[in-house]
């Protein structure tokens, strides 16, 4: 493919020949069927609006800004002018913040030099150029966290070295596989208890601007516990703002030990494989991915897969046959989305990287197994989880419907959720229904946010508001019909609360098949009568 091409978006494997109107440019954002999602690191690559219009075109639905890199004014500056951009595509663009968390460091070298297996070196929390024999990990607890025995990497788990005891506040260390110590090289203690509290301070004031920019979610890195995100999340409302969503990055031992704590705190996970697939064998990372990804499933969180997914784009116009098989069994495990890291902030290909993914991902979309779990039962609760079983019985009414379009060749079915927070639409999303999912909702925020689930494409309706349920779903069929979401002659599977105040929480959910055209020819007569 060459980097002039503009490759159509694959037909999903529901799709059919005229299933979709034909929308303007400045629709196409909200109408793509489309079912993993994929997000894109921003960076001096990526930085004009004009290669940003194209990588929304190539399949990009959320920016990720990484605030391990640059200054307050850049990402203000670059936030900005994504909301501008987004403007242009029903403003439902997301933005995730990414914090840098508590990043460890070789400190600075008098050269860069070679350490070999059994070499002894010191290493200390004080700052000091270093040497061969004694140089700096920027940790202040380092001397009170490492113990004899526990490993030590330099440069992502290039130099080994293994901790034989320790001498004041310098530990003495044994190299064990040998590489080149240079200045500002990442730092790994995968087996030292680390106390290092969540957030940093660079994260505080990180997260006093994130607080004022809002946008939909902030990952949390090296987090280890749920009091990690808690603590993330109540400086955040210190800060006035309860709303942006925590992302969970796994990239320690302890996270994956704490995996459960971690999703229940968490609105989000990311599974961060660069530091993770030096902290434990990469021999074991499959097996975490694909572990982390079904519980995010079945808890109905969205679940990032992340880190060199198509590594070799940085610099070539086209990914390796490896890194296309990596994407397709991300998508095949049940990753909400995939990401892109340098291959679209650095990299001199980020438009063809997103094609590439894209296309991948849709390809792997159409040999998805159908799910049959049944919703998780809580041996805990005192009543059915409804939201899961409303969100399994679409699944089930969606595979009724598929059945009925194969063998009648009846028309296309759609699933469209009416919500205000989401988790009707996540709940439906987790069970991979074989229809598209349309969630609208009057929160823009909350449109944005969806833009990160599996299958879903949200849509943001100012005028949803009404105290009559059926009015709503007409109002709300009416808006996809203009909109290209959904053709008039479907019938859909509508998922939408109760509009009856004071229920329980979870209770009201109600479940209904409509035929669009019959619903908005009520609606012309009831708007008639009225006259």
């Amino acid at each position: 493919m060459s980097s002039t091409e503009t490759t159509p978006r694959p037909k999903s494997p529901m799709a059919k020949p005229g299933y979709l109107p034909q929308l303007s440019a400045s629709r196409k954002f909200a109408a793509k069927p489309v079912q993993t999602k994929i997000v894109c690191t921003l960076g001096p690559a990526t930085s004009d609006m004009k290669v940003l219009e194209r990588m929304i075109d190539a399949g990009m639905d959320i920016v990720r800004l990484n605030f391990s890199h640059g200054e307050h004014e850049d990402h203000t500056r670059l936030f900005n002018d994504i909301r501008k951009l987004g403007e242009e595509h029903d403003n439902q663009l997301g933005i995730i913040c990414d914090l840098q968390g508590p990043k460890i460091r070789t400190g600075k070298m008098v050269e860069p030099f070679m350490l070999n297996p059994g070499d002894v070196v010191r290493v200390t929390a004080e700052k000091i150029v270093g040497t061969k024999e004694r140089f700096t990990i920027t940790y202040a607890s380092l001397a009170q966290d490492l113990q004899p025995g526990d490993l030590v990497y330099v440069n992502d788990g290039v130099v080994r070295m293994v901790v034989t005891g320790k001498d004041g506040t310098d530990v003495i260390c044994r190299c064990e596989a040998p590489g080149v110590v240079s200045d500002r090289k990442g730092v790994n203690m995968p087996t030292a208890n680390l106390s290092a509290d969540l957030p940093t301070p660079k994260d505080k004031e990180d997260l006093k601007l994130i607080a004022k920019l809002n946008p939909e979610w902030v990952a949390a890195s090296f987090v280890g516990s749920a009091q990690d995100v808690n603590q993330i999340r109540q400086f955040l409302i210190d800060q006035g703002n309860p709303d942006v969503k925590i992302i969970s990055k796994v990239e320690r031992p302890i996270a994956l030990t704490n995996l459960d704590e971690i999703i229940a705190a968490s609105d989000a996970l990311m599974v961060a494989r660069g530091d993770l697939g030096v902290e434990i064998p990469p021999w074991e990372v499959p097996f975490a991915q694909k572990d982390m990804i079904e519980r995010c499933n079945k808890a109905g969180k969205p679940v990032i897969l992340a880190t060199q997914m198509l590594e070799s784009m940085i610099q070539n116009s086209r990914p390796t046959r490896a890194e296309a098989s990596d994407v397709y069994n991300g998508v095949l495990d049940g990753a909400d989305a995939v990401m892109l890291s340098a291959e679209t902030s650095v990299g001199a290909y980020p438009v063809e990287a997103v094609k590439y993914m894209d296309t991948i991902a849709d390809t792997a979309a159409q040999h998805l197994p159908q799910r049959e779990y049944a919703p998780p039962v809580d041996k805990n609760a005192t009543r059915p989880p409804i939201p899961s079983a409303i969100g399994h019985a679409a699944h089930s009414t969606s595979l009724e419907f598929l059945a009925l379009e194969q063998n009648l060749k009846s028309h296309a079915t759609r699933i469209v959720v009416f919500t205000t927070t989401g988790r009707i639409a996540r709940m439906v999303s987790k069970f991979r229904p074989s229809h598209p999912i349309v969630a609208l909702t009057h929160s823009l925020r909350t449109a944005r946010e969806l833009n990160l689930v599996w299958g879903v494409r949200s849509a943001f309706v100012g005028n949803l508001q009404h105290t009559h349920l059926e009015m709503r779903i007409a109002r709300g069929l009416q808006y996809a019909v203009t909109e290209g979401l959904v053709d008039i002659d479907d019938e859909v599977i509508v998922v939408a609360p109760s509009m009856m105040k004071n229920l329980d929480k979870d209770c009201g959910i109600l479940m209904g098949i409509y035929k669009v055209k019959s619903v908005l020819a009520a609606m012309d007569q009831h708007h008639a009568v009225k006259l």
